[in-house]
């Protein structure tokens, strides 16, 4: 990092909605080599040795603020502002707002940040994504460059994964933002236009990576006259007014549980539709193509393509839908409409399956986000094929939708002016992140060391024997007094996990998609002594459960994971909900050959021999199972990562195509 931090935000040079315009004729090597000379690392940020100089700096201004009287630290916080604000962020400057900040987070929060800390939020403030421990105080950090940008005159995006982190997060916070004169927004899909335009108004706003994204699209649509092109320029001639966004633009944004956001949900674009009156032809043709979908026999009249949910008609299928539709009129006449419709059906059916992949709640389809196990009724399936899961289920059939414009999230965050973010686990996504959004990755040293104790592998030929084996532990480690949080990837798990301690006498609470309002209350409870919590991976990003005494007397928290996850990442992270800060615990898979990762991404002579191997001992299957276990997550994540790639590189190729128009979205 240079001498100064140059800074964005609203106002002459750059206008009252700034970010960062992106050239839809560079190439990827052009770009490659455009972030690698934006995203110098300074020396002084690589290690925390060599960030020493800097911190003793800032805890000798911290001492001269602690020997101020109230009214000469608020002239301080004052004429901080007014510097910052004036210019580029200068090292003095920052080494005083540390200072400062040190100090107001011990005085509202009784909490003293950590060297560690403040190393992280200086790299933040640079630009870079930093990968701290779980424990560490990932949302404290955070304070420090919002506090930062926001004395600047910088409107500040603070994005979290899901509202719970959102309100939980900004709730913690407020007080010490008070304590700068720093107004702090949220942002929430349920608030009306005028209230998420008062959130982003404020200095520091809080809010989901969806919702910012939805709103940028919706003031897109408000503005399209100010986007640049020929279409652009007609509209100026017509004189045409502007809408009133509800953004003021793209200039900071810091990422909570980046590898989440940027990585796991950049699979496909975000979709902005309109809303339009479903026809009741529309109901009809659904339940035709489910009937006819149910009537077809798999691997003679379809196959199925489970890793990218597709349905394909063979010979004899497409024969057996001609003779059932030949009686119908209207569309299925056209051979294409009627093959396109089946097939979808034919997904929704086999490939779209109830409590793994959509919950149905008050009498509709909500779909489950795979990465965090909780419900998103905002999203959509395209194509009808939302509809066709409403009939299939015998829900209450809503509108259907229009698109009017998409963006993915690779293109939409390479357009803030600064960027970084945090997680527990995004080492293993560094070379992607930095080649597509720009910054760095660094590692942020524990203030501890870890105690956590990673125990063997438990293998289990059925789930039957996987439950009774999860019974067993359950009552040698409530009998100690220990805490328990067992974790599923599916909801449907969950609740055979649930209904087999309750058959048991067990008291024990769920939270998944189906509880997520009731978060806070099972998180809060899950550190209690002989506490047994089963969770999807809504307890695996940013949950903080915290062991009473006794229960790290007894030896903290055990983890406990049933299911094989689609990344390393995702186990890592339910790993991390025990033994944070230094304090014991314990974590273990119990895994059973019938995992639906595993027989879908290994071989058919792989599983023989899993088989055969644990027929003999589960001792002897154990080491296999790992290294399958490994190969899957690794087939699925080299997938996952081709669809990102795709959908990086199709938007891209739509900006060029409708540059006549100004922006692809």
């Amino acid at each position: 990092m240079s001498a100064a931090i140059t800074i964005a935000r609203p106002g002459i040079r750059l206008g009252p909605r700034p970010e960062l315009i992106l050239p839809a004729d560079r190439d990827g090597l052009d770009d490659y080599f455009q972030r690698l000379l934006a995203h110098r690392l300074d020396p002084e940020l690589r290690t925390l040795r060599k960030f020493r100089k800097r911190l003793k700096a800032i805890n000798e201004a911290e001492k001269r603020f602690l020997a101020q009287d109230l009214v000469a630290r608020n002239c301080a916080v004052l004429e901080l502002r007014k510097s910052l604000a004036a210019q580029q962020l200068r090292r003095t400057d920052l080494v005083q707002a540390f200072a400062l900040i040190r100090v107001a987070v011990e005085q509202c929060l009784g909490l003293r940040l950590h060297d560690e800390q403040m190393y992280a939020g200086w790299c933040l403030l640079a630009g870079n994504f930093i990968e701290m421990n779980t424990g560490e105080g990932k949302t404290v950090t955070a304070a420090l460059p919002a506090i930062v940008m926001g004395m600047a005159g910088v409107p500040v995006h603070v994005i979290s994964a899901n509202d719970y982190l959102v309100t939980r997060d900004s709730a913690e916070l407020e007080p010490v933002y008070r304590w700068f004169g720093l107004s702090m927004g949220l942002v929430l899909a349920e608030q009306d236009e005028t209230r998420k335009r008062q959130g982003y108004a404020c200095d520091i706003s809080y809010c989901t990576h969806q919702q910012v994204v939805f709103d940028y699209l919706r003031d897109s649509q408000v503005l399209r006259h100010d986007r640049h092109g020929l279409a652009a320029s007609l509209r100026d001639l017509l004189e045409e007014q502007p809408g009133v966004p509800v953004q003021r633009g793209l200039c900071f944004a810091i990422v909570d549980e980046a590898d989440s956001v940027l990585i796991d949900d950049a699979r496909t674009p975000l979709i902005l539709s309109e809303s339009s009156a479903g026809e009741a032809l529309s109901m009809g043709e659904a339940a035709v193509a489910l009937a006819i979908g149910r009537s077809l026999e798999e691997n003679r009249q379809y196959l199925l393509k489970k890793d990218i949910r597709q349905a394909r008609l063979t010979d004899a299928g497409l024969q057996q839908v001609r003779e059932r539709t030949a009686q119908l009129s209207g569309s299925w006449q056209f051979e294409r409409y009627r093959q396109e419709r089946v097939c979808q059906a034919l997904a929704a059916l086999h490939l779209y399956r109830r409590d793994i992949d959509y919950l149905v709640q008050q009498d509709k389809v909500e779909l489950i986000d795979q990465a965090t196990g909780r419900p998103t009724p905002q999203r959509r399936l395209q194509h009808g094929l939302h509809r066709l899961l409403e009939v299939k289920e015998r829900c209450s059939v809503s509108d259907e939708s229009n698109p009017v414009s998409s963006l993915s999230y690779q293109r939409f965050f390479a357009r803030y002016h600064r960027l970084c973010g945090m997680s527990g686990t995004v080492q293993e996504a560094r070379v992607e992140l930095h080649r597509i959004y720009g910054p760095r990755v660094l590692s942020i040293p524990s203030v501890r060391p870890s105690r956590r104790r990673m125990l063997p592998l438990q293998l289990a030929a059925s789930r039957a024997q996987q439950l009774d084996l999860l019974l067993q532990q359950v009552h040698l480690l409530r009998s100690r007094g220990r805490a328990i949080l067992v974790g599923t990837r599916t909801v449907r798990l969950s609740d055979e996990v649930s209904a087999m301690l309750g058959a048991h006498g067990i008291e024990h609470e769920v939270l998944n998609a189906r509880q997520d309002s009731a978060e806070a209350r099972v998180v809060a409870a899950a550190g209690r002594c002989a506490q047994v919590t089963v969770a999807t991976n809504m307890a695996g990003r940013g949950t903080d459960i915290k062991p009473e005494p006794a229960v790290v007397e007894a030896g903290g928290l055990h983890v406990v994971n049933l299911e094989i996850n689609d990344s390393r990442r995702v186990d890592r992270q339910l790993y991390g909900r025990a033994a944070r800060q230094g304090q014991p615990g314990s974590c273990q898979d119990i895994l059973c050959l019938d995992d639906e990762v595993l027989e879908r991404e290994s071989s058919a002579l792989a599983m023989r021999l899993m088989k055969m191997a644990t027929a003999r001992g589960p001792e002897t299957a154990t080491a296999l199972v790992s290294a399958l276990v490994r190969r899957a997550q690794n087939r699925v994540e080299n997938r996952h990562r081709q669809q990102r790639m795709a959908v990086a590189k199709g938007q891209t190729q739509l900006q060029r195509i409708l540059a006549v128009g100004g922006r692809g979205e």
